[in-house]
């Protein structure tokens, strides 16, 4: 017989995957989590394996009572168990598994061996499941038999791997029960196990550990219509509050009530709230400043989500506030891609008041955050919120240009530092306006170190404005 020299350990939590009924007698009777040594008998190709499979099991809970204490015990099994396993399977019931697979994902630092997270809708002992698939596959994934090795969390179910940070449960009784609706799946499997290496991430280098601490004090609140500030101002006052991931319409558009927007900007200025702007919609990415109807919320310091999960969002943020960072810090890492979470890194400068004499107005210069790569840029735009003629000419002319200060009247719109002109016809007594400038910020962002100035150029008289904010998004490369 062949030495198996591989072995993997898989931790049980508990779930449909392994459920018998709770009366042995009853097969109708209603399904209880039950111990490994019972169920697995009910799967005889474990035996054919090529590498070994040891058996930890914790407290077997549903997932329903998932929570953070426990996602931090099963990181604990994880680390001490690291060095003795080539991977790691976690049996977890499908309700939250998307959570724990996220949480999982920011909890294990520089991973550098599978977790592969899997279940079932059907429990393994029954004898129509899918749970045997998923079950053999997830172990043959953790163990890299005869497969790439794959150093992330991942959830493995009917017959696709994906990226646990990006995975959602999308059918309650179907196979097909979760998917990755912003992020392709790393792996495809059929006859033939077909992994798009391009997008697995780097087996770390770094010595591995565990974070051990989150934070509960956060809260998810979907926005609707007939949503009232008076709800907002319940909600943000809850005493041990500390951010809010809110689900919006669309491209991240709320309601445009000032008393609403008022209640937000309260929050974040006056009781320093995280919170963070994510959308309801199934796929797509949060755009701030692309409608009047989110601009409000980034003139306030609402926070890009971008294309997150409603879980990565969620859980992303009670790790970050439960590292202690100042929330300077959980909102810059907030927009920052930090696991494979999101597609993109979020730059924001935002611009106070602002006014031009003679003409002419230079914005202090600011600087981009670290992590910027000027060769990654995907968008760039720059909004102007509430622009006010001083004179009575309604027309309006703005040339914006990028760090050249000396910028007047006279100089020509040809220049690579013009990133552009805004014209526009308005009537009533302020107005908001928007200019893309994607392609003209990739030209003259030489050096990412260097502060970022805007000198505003009015062809048709003196404006003011309330604030200004440019937005830059950058692909992330895995």
């Amino acid at each position: 017989m062949t030495e198996k020299t591989k072995k993997v350990l898989m931790i049980c939590t508990g779930g449909t995957i392994g459920m018998l009924p709770k009366d042995a007698n009853d097969p109708a009777s209603p399904l209880v989590p039950a111990k490994w040594e019972q169920i697995e008998e009910h799967s005889p190709a474990l035996k054919e394996l090529s590498f070994d499979v040891d058996t930890q099991e914790m407290k077997l809970i549903d997932s329903s009572d998932m929570n953070p204490k426990y996602w931090i015990e099963i990181a604990r099994k994880i680390r001490d168990n690291y060095d003795k396993y080539v991977g790691f399977v976690i049996l977890h019931g499908t309700d939250t598994m998307s959570y724990t697979a996220t949480a999982l994902s920011f909890l294990l630092e520089h991973l550098s061996k599978p977790v592969i997270v899997t279940g079932s809708q059907l429990p393994l002992a029954q004898a129509r499941n899918d749970a045997a698939q998923n079950l053999v596959t997830a172990l043959k994934f953790a163990a890299s038999d005869d497969v790439q090795t794959v150093p992330e969390v991942c959830i493995l179910f009917n017959n696709v791997l994906l990226r646990g940070n990006r995975s959602r449960k999308v059918s309650s009784t179907g196979f097909a029960g979760f998917d990755s609706p912003n992020f392709r799946p790393l792996a495809k499997i059929g006859e033939h196990i077909v992994l798009d290496s391009n997008i697995i991430r780097k087996i770390s280098t770094e010595g591995f550990f565990i974070n051990e601490f989150l934070t509960e004090d956060v809260m998810m609140l979907d926005i609707f219509p007939g949503i009232s500030p008076n709800m907002l101002r319940s909600v943000f006052s809850i005493k041990e509050l500390k951010g809010v991931i809110l689900r919006t319409y669309g491209t991240g558009n709320t309601p445009t009530d000032s008393n609403f927007l008022g209640e937000i900007d309260a929050a974040i200025n006056k009781k320093k709230l995280a919170i963070v702007n994510i959308t309801q919609c199934t796929q797509g990415k949060v755009e701030m400043g692309l409608y009047d109807a989110s601009s409000g919320l980034l003139r306030i310091g609402v926070i890009s989500g971008v294309d997150m999960t409603p879980e990565a969002a969620l859980v992303k943020m009670m790790f970050l506030l439960g590292q202690g960072y100042d929330i300077g810090t959980v909102k810059d890492q907030m927009q920052k891609n930090l696991r494979g979470e999101q597609s993109y890194n979020v730059f924001n400068l935002i611009y106070e008041y602002g006014k031009t004499k003679d003409n002419c107005f230079s914005i202090k210069p600011q600087h981009l955050p670290a992590g910027f790569v000027k060769e990654q840029v995907e968008t760039a735009s720059i909004r102007f919120n509430g622009i006010k003629k001083i004179n009575n000419d309604k027309t309006l002319e703005l040339a914006v240009f990028m760090n050249y200060p000396s910028a007047s009247m006279d100089t020509s719109i040809d220049i690579p530092q013009c990133l552009g002109v805004i014209k526009k016809q308005f009537n009533e007594e302020k107005t908001d306006c928007t200019l893309q400038c994607t392609e003209k910020v990739r030209q003259v962002i030489s050096d990412p170190g260097r502060p970022v100035q805007l000198t505003v150029v009015s062809k048709n008289g003196d404006i003011e404005w309330d604030n200004a904010a440019l937005s830059i998004y950058t692909n992330v490369i895995f």
